[in-house]
């Protein structure tokens, strides 16, 4: 899980991805990756890890907004985002 700060605010969440944190993620084979955004007030879950070395990536991304619940089916939990605050 990725908390973005407003030092990001400038940065969309695919920049994390592609920009290492995430594929490095997705070359470990992590099943799921959720980047918690409080500027855009969403959540964004990427799943379905592919590829190896900086050619990885997540072949599933689904994003949903603060109080939306989150469900991550590889861990089978689901998250409760009603009482997350934005920094917008």
């Amino acid at each position: 899980m990725t908390a973005l700060s407003a030092r990001r605010e400038e940065r969309d969440h695919r920049d994390d991805r592609c920009g290492r944190p995430g594929a490095a993620y997705a070359a470990g084979q992590v099943p799921a990756y959720l980047i918690i955004d409080p500027i855009a007030a969403e959540c964004v879950l990427l799943t379905e890890p592919k590829g190896t070395g900086e050619a990885a990536d997540y072949g599933t991304e689904r994003a949903s907004e603060f109080g939306d619940p989150v469900t991550v089916e590889a861990l089978d939990i689901t998250l409760e985002t009603s009482d997350f605050r934005t920094l917008s």
